[in-house]
């Protein structure tokens, strides 16, 4: 017999009736179920049995429901509770970590073949006073990872780079979560208090067999994030630990297995050793102090989708620059020589966009992924970097609590896309004008005039430097007064209007043929509300020109390669409409610029 309702409630909520409903629903339900239950013992007396088949009709609940209460209730009636056994519950787990001072953590991720491990020592509150994280794969810039670490001290190993990075103060910085987050009774804490919230839906098979795991398993609301996720949690009978994970995630319509987290060597004593690098890393590793190294990015007042835009455009911001200790500092806080050798042979040169952010939808993440797409060069090409996934974290510290870091990053490189659009319809300048430009804002429409030959000269040879120069330094337009058609060496050419989507200009993309040695000039209209002075950022490959109003403000004939803001030129912009024509020439190989009003 049930003492009084809250027990009959207890028993009811582990039918798992109407899981989906919401709250309201659910209570309601077992209100009506209880209904049925004090109608049926109201009417019962010494051994007699109720009148099952007279309620259910009678009620004015679901059938199923009703017969299920009333076969649970009549079950109930043939024993007595001291036949009953006590069910498992998640608080059982959480009292039995309380005795435990060491584990093994091992991470089997299915699809990549590889495993994480990570052994914990834990105070007798379960807190996490000493760590060891191995795993072989952490981005690709970093590679393999070691981290050994306390509450106030964090040292990796980077292998694939033999680099020693000492002077964490939290391992938490490295590792990108809160370490605390990792422990068992952690975990079965958070399933406790989401199951209180009702962001999880618990399922709990406790089998006969004593030799046999008690089963919970963990499914998400439709809707929520996680909802495409279960875990499974396989928890041994007679000690209440956790002994396996099993995490799933459905793809296709399907549930796919994607980890195993096998728990083992309870109370088990751990070499101290494990806890230290100590013997483990060559004489010859380059060892790096990060004690004052700020890392991450702090967040203030944007939101967590801004901070993790923001870090990503600073990151790449950064690489363009050449500034990889700020990259670092962003990445890992690793230091930037690992981030310029990640960086050799390829020159980031702009950001082409910055996706949205959005939270993990992985239930055990606290991590922000966000993609992002960068125009780069590589052996003398354009391509774009496709990031795909840049993993960011915030960690917390006693002194920055709100501070995020890049964690990783998946990326392809594709060949760049046709950047330029030619017409040769509309062709005056008012389909070029800018209207008081803003300072970072790439120039991108502009009037084009070749690819031109260099001049014709009989007695020079143009491929060589003397050639190459001479060609820089001929000129035969008007630049004040603009003009549709342009005759140079008795050829005549016309202006198209060019427009291209990215900043850096590729104009090996205005012709099928090759372009070396090759001349064209580009010109553009700047209409100011007054007279404005300020610095152009000049980026080209090669030699570049700038005329403003037909007056000659900047040459550089020299190789080399695009990169924005190479050149900065100071220029006056009078009220007004203002004629800006830059000449680019090209050498070899690839070709382009980039023009923008700095912000000085």
């Amino acid at each position: 017999m049930f003492k009084d309702e809250n027990e009959f409630g207890k028993i009811v909520d582990k039918l798992n009736i109407d899981t989906k409903s919401n709250p309201a629903h659910r209570e309601k339900l077992k209100r009506q179920m209880l209904s049925v239950f004090n109608e049926t013992s109201q009417k019962t007396t010494g051994n007699s049995k109720p009148d099952i088949w007279r309620i259910i009709m009678k009620s004015p609940i679901t059938k199923i429901a009703a017969a299920a209460v009333i076969i649970l209730t009549a079950g109930i009636f043939l024993y007595t509770n001291s036949l009953v056994p006590a069910a498992y519950a998640l608080q059982d787990t959480i009292n039995a970590y309380d005795s435990i001072s060491s584990l093994h953590m091992k991470e089997n991720i299915i699809e990549m073949g590889w495993t994480k491990d990570t052994w914990l020592e834990c105070d007798m509150y379960g807190n996490i006073n000493r760590i060891r994280f191995d795993t072989p794969y952490c981005g690709e810039l970093t590679g393999s990872l070691a981290i050994v670490g306390s509450r106030n001290h964090g040292e990796a190993w980077l292998g694939r780079h033999n680099l020693h990075l000492v002077g964490y103060g939290d391992p938490s910085c490295i590792l990108g979560f809160d370490v605390s987050q990792i422990a068992p009774k952690g975990l079965v804490e958070r399933l406790y208090k989401q199951q209180e919230l009702g962001e999880i839906i618990l399922d709990v098979n406790e089998p006969r067999e004593k030799n046999k795991p008690i089963v919970v398993t963990v499914n998400y609301p439709e809707g929520s994030l996680s909802e495409s996720w279960k875990k499974l949690f396989y928890i041994d009978q007679a000690t209440k630990l956790v002994k396996k994970i099993d995490k799933y995630e459905l793809r296709n319509e399907q549930y796919q297995h994607v980890t195993t987290t096998e728990f083992s060597d309870y109370n088990q004593m751990i070499d101290p050793a494990m806890f230290s690098f100590k013997g483990e890393i060559p004489d010859d590793a380059l060892v790096m102090d990060v004690t004052d190294v700020e890392v991450g990015l702090l967040q203030g007042d944007m939101t967590d989708k801004e901070v993790v835009k923001e870090i990503t455009r600073q990151f790449f911001e950064a690489t363009i620059a050449g500034d990889f200790s700020r990259a670092g500092q962003l990445y890992l806080g690793a230091p930037g020589s690992l981030i310029e050798q990640a960086f050799i042979g390829v020159i980031p040169l702009e950001i082409i966009s910055i996706g949205p952010a959005k939270p993990e939808t992985d239930p055990d993440s606290k991590e922000y992924v966000c993609s992002c797409k960068i125009m780069l060069k590589l052996n003398g090409q354009y391509h774009e970097l496709d990031v795909s996934m840049i993993k960011v974290s915030q960690i917390s510290t006693e002194q920055e609590p709100r501070r995020w870091i890049i964690i990783g990053l998946s990326y392809n490189l594709n060949p760049l896309p046709e950047g330029i659009k030619i017409s040769n319809i509309e062709t005056d300048l008012d389909a070029v004008t800018y209207d008081n430009p803003q300072p970072e804002d790439y120039l991108k429409k502009w009037l084009v005039l070749g690819p031109l030959p260099f001049p014709a000269r009989a007695d020079l040879y143009f491929g060589s430097e003397e050639g190459q120069k001479t060609a820089f330094d001929t000129d035969s337009l008007d630049f004040v007064n603009f003009a549709q058609k342009v005759t140079i060496d008795n050829i005549d050419y016309e202006w198209a209007a060019l427009e291209s989507e990215h900043g850096i200009v590729d104009l090996t993309q205005l012709s099928q043929e090759n372009t070396d040695l090759k001349i064209t000039y580009l010109w553009t209209q700047i209409d100011m509300p007054e007279e404005t002075t300020g610095t152009l950022g000049i980026g080209s490959d090669d030699g570049v020109k700038v005329w403003l109003n037909g007056e000659l403000v900047h040459e550089n004939w020299l190789y080399r390669e695009v990169k924005p803001d190479d050149d900065h030129v100071p220029v006056t912009f009078r009220k007004g409409k203002n004629q800006l024509v830059l000449k680019v020439q090209n050498a070899l190989g690839a070709w382009g610029f980039c023009c923008r009003l700095l912000d000085e």
